[in-house]
């Protein structure tokens, strides 16, 4: 871990906004911490697998390379943008439900590290294998009930969840076998459950059950994939990587061998959310008889695509850069209640509710720190306005700008030649002789 870049040392007033802003250094340490982390706990064998779709953009997966991580992808277009990034297929994982058969066949063929996760996956590469005999190594996706041993812990809870396939009912086993009938080396186990308590137990009960796996189907595991859904990055989950690390590797060593088989994660959150700040300014404020509604440029579209959450790591600052968050001594009256909204038409695009805070202005910067997870990519192309910009940050607090926000000047010159030719609509009528 690192220690943060002061705040104090960028001057966000000059910021195009809205924006997100990346800090360069924490990004690549959380990167290279928990890469480090996996191998000292297991071996060289170990790999970071960046989660694409948790931030596609392209900045990010260069850096993630630079880093020595690999890329977790669940669609063409993530695998198509993770080459065009520099990753070759060999350090690519390739996840998800629908695959496409010409991508699918494309990993087999080129070593990508290939998680089966539905019935067509299955079907398409038993018919691959027995066209290129010898050639196909994948992994295969566990479908474990996770919330009989950590009960209330799971995003799906006793209805199960969909992806992979079920261990409790044979399933899983079943598939091994119809692949290893077809020629294919079943020589992986893919071991994602999203969990909301992320905790070190949910990863000990994954382990626990992939050492099962393997021991019941006879693998000989040459790499064993434990997911996503971790916490970390940033000063106040520092060791949270170390703790993920040494539970996974103490359990898996029952069944694998550290010198020959990879250990691999799949962060997306863990590494990309804390580092980066999303940055908007105050453009109206205004009260009605219910009560006082602030509008920023902001919105809920690129920071809660869930539309669900009710408060943010929120900050404020002066048009000149003096903080203005509450307790901060910038002489600003107090209101009971401000209504935060966002920038778009719509009614729900209420941020949050800010109570016993400054009273916000038109010109105040905000900016909602851990913005790096799930903001960018769900954020639009063109929703009344275009994406917002994005900027990395340097140690010396100086920001570099790596996508403007696409809005476009005002025209110069239309709007006096519309006022000509109505002056001159109007004044014609006086020319007329049958009018005077």
């Amino acid at each position: 871990m690192i220690e943060p870049i002061p705040v104090g040392l960028t001057d966000w007033t000059q910021l195009q906004t809205p924006c997100f802003v990346f800090d360069e250094p924490e990004l690549r340490a959380n990167f290279s911490d928990f890469d480090q982390a996996l191998k000292r706990a297991w071996s060289p064998l170990a790999h970071v697998a960046y989660s694409v779709k948790t931030n596609p953009f392209g900045w990010i997966l260069d850096v993630a390379r630079e880093q020595g991580c690999l890329a977790e992808v669940v669609s063409a277009d993530e695998f198509a943008l993770a080459l065009e990034h520099g990753f070759t297929p060999d350090q690519v994982v390739f996840n998800g439900p629908v695959k496409p058969r010409d991508w699918l066949e494309y990993a087999l063929a080129n070593g990508a590290y290939v998680n089966l996760d539905s019935v067509r996956d299955i079907a398409w590469t038993c018919a691959w294998s027995r066209e290129h005999p010898g050639q196909a190594h994948v992994g295969v996706r566990a479908n474990i009930e996770l919330e009989r041993f950590i009960p209330g812990e799971t995003i799906t809870g006793e209805r199960g969840g969909r992806f992979g396939f079920c261990y409790e009912n044979g399933e899983l086993a079943r598939v091994i076998g119809q692949l290893r009938e077809a020629g294919v080396d079943v020589c992986g186990l893919h071991m994602h459950v999203t969990t909301l308590s992320r905790s070190q137990r949910a990863y000990e009960v994954l382990a626990q059950h992939a050492v099962r796996i393997a021991r019941e189907n006879g693998l000989a595991l040459r790499y064993v994939d434990m997911g996503g859904g971790y916490y970390g990055g940033g000063m106040r989950n520092d060791g949270a990587y170390e703790r993920y690390a040494e539970t996974m590797a103490s359990v898996l060593r029952q069944a694998a061998d550290p010198a020959t088989c990879t250990l691999l994660t799949e962060p997306g959150g863990a590494v990309v959310c804390t580092p980066a700040r999303f940055v908007g300014r105050v453009v109206d404020a205004k009260d009605t008889t219910v009560d006082r509604f602030v509008t920023c440029e902001l919105s809920r579209v690129d920071i809660d695509h869930e539309m669900k959450k009710t408060s943010y790591p929120l900050h404020a600052l002066t048009r000149d850069g003096t903080p203005k968050d509450p307790g901060s001594a910038t002489g600003a009256t107090t209101l009971p209640r401000q209504v935060l909204c966002g920038f778009t038409c719509m009614e729900s695009d209420r941020l949050c509710v800010l109570r016993d805070w400054p009273e916000l202005e038109v010109g105040d910067v905000l900016y909602i720190d851990f913005a790096g997870a799930y903001s960018m990519s769900f954020t639009p192309g063109f929703f009344i306005e275009h994406a917002p910009a994005v900027y990395r940050r340097g140690a010396d607090g100086a920001c570099t700008l790596l996508r403007g926000n696409g809005r476009p000047p005002a025209p110069k010159d239309t709007g006096s030649a519309h006022r000509r030719a109505g002056e001159q609509r109007r004044e014609a009528p006086r020319d007329e002789p049958g009018l005077r």
